[in-house]
């Protein structure tokens, strides 16, 4: 019993090796085939180069210069602020840095500019005063961090964003708008 157990276990090592040579077998005369080993991974230069023809171009097409409306253009820049402030508004909340925070208060001085530039002379002179209302606000900064009052601050710039949401949202000016 224990010499047949044996002798079957010889049996299937053998049946292992063997088809475990014809496998081999087989993958040497794949690679090889026909043409000697150097010759089927060595670089063979393009038997006939092809010149791309140069097809000019005959009639190019002009596309006319898009056309953006001053509403189109004051409401982007409306709604640019509007991101800049809500930013500017979790930051202090959340007490990130005061990088951070110049940084938006001066993209939202940058945005409130770009909408004056659209607007009539006396309305641009209402929005000035804001503008100086953020830019009071960015000298606030200059305070060392332990003497500046966050709830004061957000006071200040949530008050003032309201009155421009109030007076400068794009339906209040459309009639003061530059065309």
């Amino acid at each position: 019993m224990n010499n047949s157990a044996h002798l079957w276990h010889r049996g299937a090592f053998g049946f292992r090796l063997s088809a475990g040579v014809v496998c081999l077998s087989v993958l040497l005369v794949s690679v090889g085939g026909c043409a000697s080993l150097r010759k089927k991974f060595v670089r063979q230069k393009k038997k006939a180069a092809q010149e791309e023809e140069f097809i000019p171009v005959l009639d190019p097409t002009d596309y006319a210069p898009a056309v953006v409306s001053a509403e189109e253009r004051y409401a982007y820049h409306y709604s640019l602020w509007k991101v800049w402030y809500r930013d500017l508004v979790e930051n202090i909340e959340h007490k990130k840095s005061d990088k951070k925070q110049k940084y938006l208060l001066g993209q939202v001085v940058v945005q409130l500019e770009e909408m004056g530039k659209r607007l009539g002379e006396e309305k641009r002179k209402e929005l000035n005063v804001f503008i100086g209302e953020w830019e009071a606000i960015r000298a606030f900064y200059e305070k060392p961090a332990p003497m500046r009052s966050a709830s004061s601050l957000k006071r200040k710039i949530e008050a003032s964003a309201q009155k421009i949401r109030q007076q400068f949202n794009p339906d209040a000016v459309r009639d003061f708008l530059i065309h």
